[in-house]
């Protein structure tokens, strides 16, 4: 009868796995080409970052994923190319991008391009500044030597060489003349003839892209013009004050970012007079910022925020769109009159004051400021990724492919801060082949703000406008700041400017005589004192004795916040922080229970992390009243060194935490709250000594040993951080790390991963906690590290997995019981306050705002009060 039943079955169901059948070649035909995961490249500081593939439960974030059903994107669109895609950066970009729409895009863009409809080949320069001759015009042969070349700058081009495609490559460089030799070589320069005219014969060989014409020959140039005339490069200086009447007016336009509006506030009253005007545009991801600046509006007549919001990514191609509107809708605000558009974001600050700027523009009125990026045009142009095409999609710049440049154009590029005159700006917002066509290409380009700018003013009638300046000091330290850190964001290696400290203050005052007047990157959550330093040269009436002098409050967390990946961990940590608050020996017998979480703050006094204030709304259990309570919590210390005689006696700190800042070397998550769907970051810093190599070895609550790294200390003082590549979700509770030198334990620390009391700002429910707080139901890196228990001093027991296991399906009062008995071993309770009154009913608190650590207190340095009536400035 089984046998029966089993055919009844099979027959039953063999239509629905044949249509099943048909269903999967269908897909196969539509999606009918594989990844490419990589491809190679010339220069290591451009090469191309594809992420490896990881384990489905992987996060960037500190949460689980978050559960967003998009029906548009998942089923009635569906990914469709409209063209045969064989670039392989274009299928690897597919491959990887995660919707169905930005795959699309990719396909749609990639298509254009093979078709040659992306944007024009040939774009009109409208410089009215020209060579001598036309594009083209032959010179002649002239001589050349090894030793000493005619010609600065060399390309070879050995299946395509030919005149047209030297002097185009020569003409996108900047250059003025185009060189072609002994067949391949294409040689570039502004000048040519110091070896001297020579025979016609001895340039005879021919081109290899064009046959037809003469390509040099040994130690001879074939010499064309590009057409270009000679860069004018107006000289600027700083100079003393001026006898006009008439000052410029600037606008002053603020592209913000983050969470520190503290340091906004303080910018602005740096830079603030009422004769100026103040255009500030805040990232539409950060709703809390933009509420908090929003009030300035009422307070200030000259400072708008715009509603036209955009989310722009670390070059992407929204950013210059962003310009480009900012700069149409301040040109139509008719009650705003200015001469000069000034961008700064929240990490720029002045090192001269507002009437030396002034004073500046208004002796060089009509002059467009930007900062190029040096001589060798060809090597920028490389660097940048001009010549490859990329697309934002799915909040990521994806490398599409290369690309040739449009004909007939000087490009250039360099700084994205510039200091544009309002004539210039009026130009850039119209419309013609120059504008159209640089707008149509820049779409497709890296960090092309960096860019667009640049080569319209060089290529345009304001081509004799420029000046070699954009007004701004920026701290570059290449080697820190070069290391593929927006990788997660674009398939391209970048640099980002490093913070300036209080050791930098010298070499800031080099520039007193120097036409710059702001500096970059300041942040008062890595250095303020550098910051306070400034105000004081500034604004030599600003004391130093000022309340919260050397005090910094930045905002972590605020109960308008959208959900993201980081919110249910912080929420898990801040919970028992207030129940700890609470239970308290200064609050036990008061009754209170914690309603919800308002806000947070990261507290730093003298430049140095000083711990967690969180904000609060409690409830007193007798008479229903709610208060609004502040509690401060310190982080405790805890690796130890097993052995400071051996190698490890160099170890000064051994941390773990998230969002690692390779530049400046800390956690951007300041507290290192670490939840199961975290990316681990180890930092370990060195004295110098002698040159060693350590193993790395990461440990469970259930004392599994989850990974082990091998890393070389150097002798010198070192820094270096280590990222484990573990699958989540983590298994909540104590983790350790142990540092093994000659399979010796020499040095540990221990860290806290916290389980998630919350999901989504809702209580987590059985079924989560199942999911969550059990481990990745396997081995963490597909490796068993059984071998390592005896050296490390592990022991993995039934007992503890029974724990971890009876840990793992808690909720409601005991998952809260087991969090708080956690934390106490790693955050140390320190004081409370109450906002806005002193007595609960049951007990006399301190106020908040007139405690020296709360958040709510005085911080005479970033609060605005208004306009003093005789200086136009900020009180």
């Amino acid at each position: 009868m089984k046998n029966v039943s089993a055919k009844k079955i099979c027959k039953r169901y063999k239509f629905i796995l044949l249509g099943v059948l048909i269903i999967l070649c269908i897909q196969l035909s539509l999606f009918s080409f594989s990844p490419i995961t990589n491809s190679s490249e010339s220069e290591p500081s451009s090469r191309v970052s594809i992420n490896k593939p990881t384990d489905r439960n992987k996060t960037n974030g500190s949460d689980p994923p978050l559960q967003i059903h998009d029906s548009t994107d998942k089923k009635s669109f569906q990914f469709q190319p409209k063209c045969n895609i064989t670039v392989k950066d274009s299928l690897s970009a597919i491959s990887r991008a995660k919707t169905e729409l930005c795959k699309q895009e990719i396909a749609d863009v990639s298509c254009l391009s093979l078709e040659g409809k992306l944007f024009p080949k040939d774009i009109q320069n409208y410089c009215p500044f020209k060579g001598n001759h036309t594009s083209g015009f032959y010179y002649g042969c002239f001589g050349d030597k090894t030793e000493q070349r005619d010609l600065s700058h060399h390309k070879e081009f050995p299946d395509t060489n030919s005149p047209k495609n030297c002097i185009k490559y020569c003409t996108s460089g900047g250059y003025l003349y185009a060189g072609l030799q002994y067949m391949k070589e294409c040689w570039c320069g502004d000048r040519f003839g110091s070896h001297g005219k020579v025979d016609t014969s001895l340039c005879n060989n021919q081109c290899p892209g064009d046959p037809s014409k003469p390509c040099g020959g040994y130690q001879a140039n074939s010499i064309y013009t590009t057409g270009l005339g000679a860069k004018i490069k107006n000289p600027v200086e700083l100079l003393g004050p001026i006898t006009q009447t008439t000052q410029v007016k600037i606008v002053f336009v603020l592209t913000l970012n983050g969470r520190a509006v503290r340091q906004v506030r303080r910018l602005l009253k740096a830079i603030y007079h009422r004769d100026h005007f103040y255009y500030i545009h805040v990232d539409s991801r950060q709703q809390y910022l933009y509420d908090e600046l929003l009030p300035l509006e009422s307070m200030l007549p000259n400072v708008r925020l715009t509603r036209n919001r955009f989310a722009t990514i670390w070059g992407g191609a929204s950013l210059l769109q962003a310009h480009l509107a900012f700069i149409k809708e301040l040109l139509e605000m008719t009650d705003w009159t200015w001469d000069y558009y000034i961008n700064l974001s929240e990490s720029d600050y002045p090192i001269k004051n507002l009437e030396t700027l002034v004073n500046f523009l208004t002796r060089y009125n009509g002059k467009v400021f930007m900062k190029s990026h040096g001589r060798d045009t060809p090597k920028f142009l490389k660097k940048q990724g001009l010549d490859q095409i990329f697309h934002e999609c799915d909040n990521h710049l994806w490398r599409l492919g290369p690309r040739e440049l449009p004909n007939g154009l000087r490009f250039d590029g360099g700084s994205d801060w510039v200091g544009l005159h309002r004539k210039f700006c009026e130009y850039v917002i119209t419309s013609d082949p120059l504008l159209d066509g640089l707008k149509e290409f820049y779409k497709y380009t890296l960090l092309p703000a960096e860019s667009f700018f640049h080569t319209v003013l060089q290529n345009s009638i304001f081509c004799d406008k420029w000046m070699d300046n954009n007004l701004h000091v920026t701290n570059w330290i290449r080697k820190k700041g070069c290391k593929c850190q927006n990788k997660h964001i674009v398939d391209w290696c970048g640099c980002s400017p490093n913070d300036f400290k209080s050791t930098d203050l010298q070499r800031l005052m080099v520039f007193e005589q120097r036409p710059r007047f702001f500096a970059r990157k300041f942040e008062p959550a890595v250095n303020q004192d550098i910051i306070n330093s400034l105000d004081l040269y500034l604004f030599k009436d600003r004391p130093q004795d000022m309340k919260s002098y050397t005090k910094y409050w930045q905002n972590e967390f605020h109960f308008k916040d959208k959900t993201s990946n980081k919110t249910d961990t912080l929420l898990s940590f801040y919970g028992s922080f207030q129940r700890k608050s609470l239970e308290s020996q200064k609050l036990s017998s008061c009754h209170l229970k914690p309603v919800r979480t308002l806000e947070s703050n990261a507290y730093f006094v003298e430049d140095h992390y000083n711990g967690a204030l969180v904000l609060y709304e409690a409830q007193h259990e007798q008479s229903g009243k709610i208060v609004t309570l502040e509690s401060h919590f310190t982080k405790r210390r805890h690796y130890i060194v097993s052995d400071p005689q051996g190698p490890a006696g160099r170890l000064l700190s051994l941390e773990i935490g998230t969002e690692y800042d390779l530049k400046e070397n800390i956690f951007r998550n300041f507290g290192q709250l670490i939840g199961p769907y975290s990316d681990l970051t180890l930092e370990h810093s060195w004295s110098s000594g002698s040159d060693f190599t350590v193993s790395v070895a990461w440990i469970d609550p259930t004392d599994v040993v989850a990974a082990s790294y091998d890393i070389e200390i150097p002798g010198t003082n070192h820094i270096g951080s280590l990222k484990p590549d573990l699958k989540v979700p983590l298994r909540p509770g104590v983790w350790k790390v142990k540092l093994m030198h000659k399979w010796e334990v020499v040095a540990e620390t221990s860290f806290l991963v916290v389980p998630l009391t919350t999901f989504q700002h809702r209580p987590v429910k059985f079924q989560q906690v199942l999911s969550f707080h059990n481990g990745p139901g396997s081995l963490y890196i597909d490796k068993d590290f059984k071998d390592f228990d005896t050296v490390l001093q592990v022991n993995r027991t039934v007992q503890l997995q029974k724990d971890a296991d009876s840990n793992g399906r808690k909720t409601g009062d005991q998952l809260d019981q087991w969090v708080d008995n956690l934390t106490k071993a790693f955050w140390e309770y320190q004081n409370i306050c109450i906002s806005g009154e002193s007595s609960i009913g049951c007990l006399e608190l301190d106020i908040c705002e007139k405690t020296l650590w709360s958040s709510r207190s005085e911080d005479p340095k970033s609060e605005l009060h208004g306009i003093d009536s005789k200086s136009g400035r900020l009180r």
